[in-house]
């Protein structure tokens, strides 16, 4: 019995832990780097235009910018939309027929 406990408690404290699961938060060329791998490539200039408007999650470590991956991740994914997305084709449609119907009166 003791044998088991000892064999069971060694294999879970013993496991070795990679650093790169601890470590959420990344630098710019990372994130750049991880959006792409993801599927939403972008660009630096980009990136520091969505920092400055505040609509990307991100910190700063002194004059440095740093993302947490998941967070980037979460709002990557939040900014894409269904490709058949049928109901911005219809407000599209029903404006342009507003303005058509203000030229002909």
């Amino acid at each position: 019995m003791r044998a088991i406990v000892s064999e069971a408690v060694s294999g879970i404290l013993l496991k070795p832990v990679s650093n790169q699961s601890l470590i959420d938060t990344i630098t710019l060329n990372d994130a750049l780097e991880l959006l792409k791998e993801h599927g939403y490539p972008t660009s630096k200039a980009k990136i520091y235009k969505l920092t400055s408007a505040g609509t990307i999650p991100c910190k700063t470590y002194g004059k440095k910018l740093v993302f947490s991956r998941k967070e980037l991740l979460v709002w990557a994914e939040n900014q894409t939309k269904p490709k058949n997305d049928q109901s911005e084709t219809v407000r599209t449609l029903a404006r342009s027929a507003q303005r058509k119907m203000k030229i002909r009166k």
